[in-house]
């Protein structure tokens, strides 16, 4: 159990007021959530101020505060101030980290990387208590506090590791220290400023720095920029997945049955998941190879393959009535919908194939050419009609109103207009694929070709 005064020197903090011997039951950033003795760490965010909500905390039962400004509250309040309590909770959360001596895996890359932590996390739950994200918080404040839930009862973690500026890597590497890294891929993403690939390489290799020395890399085998990875250079064991000449674990025989699920053998034996997107077999190799170094039968391994759901809005692939739906709105940027696209042609259906795109955000610089060339990727697709919305979309509208396609392809700026044009153009037998960044909000989109398409 912790004290104000073990706060105060993990954080080195300043004691403002209380007793340093007081005792703290767990942290939170969330005024709404305090639990009985915890301590309040005040988070200064984008959209909130966590020193607006101290009295909320307190009321809820928080025994300390830490804080990054001077304030007054009533004296039995242990308050301590840190420069940045951003900053503090992850010291405190890497502080917590260091208390156990188990295998720590971290899962990063552009695409794919939540998918991919979900199915080890299923693989690894076959033996042992597996503690992970939840859904997607893979970022300065989710990644400490799932942390923070680490407990004696737990035999491993699987933790996803986001970033979309330099040094975000850098510094939730140095709190989770893995012992197994996962590099899923690198893609155009975050390039506002992350600059361009080479950019995004550079960030989500600062992970090796800090992991175990005796620790390994498993990797994306096809992916050119994660070739530059060596063991001379990591220092480290590096297996290797995909479908390429010079992988360690390769996928042969890739099978699409019924639109619904894919096989495919790995050293002889037939994996199953149910999906039929292509990608997503890439995020089982990467699952088996991490099963394999933690000594999961191939049984096993195939059993929780089977059981797991791919939902969520990635490439969630639905039959509702007499069309097919794609749900891809989680988020987007150009590998994700390369990979979008590459599903979408792969299904076998009678109607005509409809892409529903709005804006890739955060490309920085190169949206527009990016746009311009996803419009270029399109026309060189099975698509049918596309749809596009968003200031940065009509680029790829655009760019497929000069190719020599045989695409059709529509612009409009609200989404009453869009919607409008999909009940124009849709027949039974079609199948839409509806893809954007989560700000963009296309579930809206979804939700209304499940209510008015069957």
């Amino acid at each position: 159990m912790l004290t104000v005064g073990d706060i105060k020197k993990i954080t080195n903090g300043k004691l403002l007021q209380g007793n340093a011997s007081t005792a703290i039951k767990g942290v939170s950033i969330d005024s709404r959530r305090i639990q009985q003795k915890n301590v309040f760490v005040a988070i200064i965010g984008e959209r909130f101020n966590g020193h607006d909500f101290i009295r909320t905390a307190i009321r809820k039962g928080a025994k300390a505060l830490v804080v990054s400004k001077k304030l007054v509250c009533s004296e039995d309040i242990a308050v301590l101030r840190v420069k940045d309590t951003t900053k503090a909770l992850g010291r405190i959360a890497a502080w917590h980290r260091s208390q156990f001596s188990i295998p720590v895996i971290a899962v990063t890359g552009s695409a794919g990387k939540t998918t991919t932590k979900e199915l080890v996390a299923s693989i690894l739950a076959t033996r042992f208590k597996v503690l992970k994200n939840f859904k997607t918080e893979n970022n300065q404040y989710g990644v400490p506090l799932t942390l923070l839930k680490l407990n004696m009862s737990h035999q491993l973690v699987v933790i996803e590791l986001g970033t979309n500026q330099p040094g975000d890597i850098r510094w939730l590497a140095q709190i989770v220290r893995p012992t197994t890294v996962i590099f899923t891929n690198i893609g155009d993403s975050h390039l506002a400023r992350l600059r361009n690939k080479r950019g995004v390489f550079n960030e989500k290799v600062q992970l090796i720095n800090y992991m175990e020395e005796k620790g390994e890399i498993i990797l994306n085998g096809d992916d050119r920029y994660l070739l530059n990875i060596s063991e001379k250079k990591a220092r480290r064991k590096i297996t290797r997945f995909g479908f390429g000449a010079k992988v360690d674990y390769k996928a042969h025989h890739v099978i699409v049955e019924n639109n619904r699920r894919i096989h495919f053998q790995l050293r002889g034996r037939t994996f199953k998941i149910n999906s039929p997107v292509k990608h997503n077999v890439y995020n089982a190799l990467a699952a088996i190879s991490c099963g394999l170094h933690h000594k999961i039968r191939y049984n096993d391994m195939d059993s929780a393959f089977q059981r797991f759901q791919f939902r969520n809005a990635r490439q969630e692939v639905i039959k509702n009535g007499r069309f097919w739906l794609i749900d891809d709105t989680y988020n987007a940027n150009p590998l994700s919908l390369n990979s979008a696209l590459n599903t979408l042609d792969s299904l076998k259906i009678k109607g005509k194939k409809i892409l529903v795109c709005a804006d890739m955000l955060e490309l920085g610089r190169q949206s527009k050419a990016l746009h311009q060339s996803a419009g270029r990727m399109i026309a060189g697709s099975t698509v049918n009609a596309v749809v596009t919305i968003g200031h940065q979309a009509q680029y790829i509208s655009q760019s497929l109103s000069r190719s020599d396609g045989n695409v059709n392809a529509f612009h409009y700026n609200n989404l009453k207009e869009v919607h409008r044009r999909l009940k124009s153009l849709y027949c039974p037998g079609d199948a839409v694929l509806v893809k954007g960044s989560r700000s963009m909000h296309m579930e809206r989109t979804v939700n209304f070709l499940k209510t008015h398409f069957k």
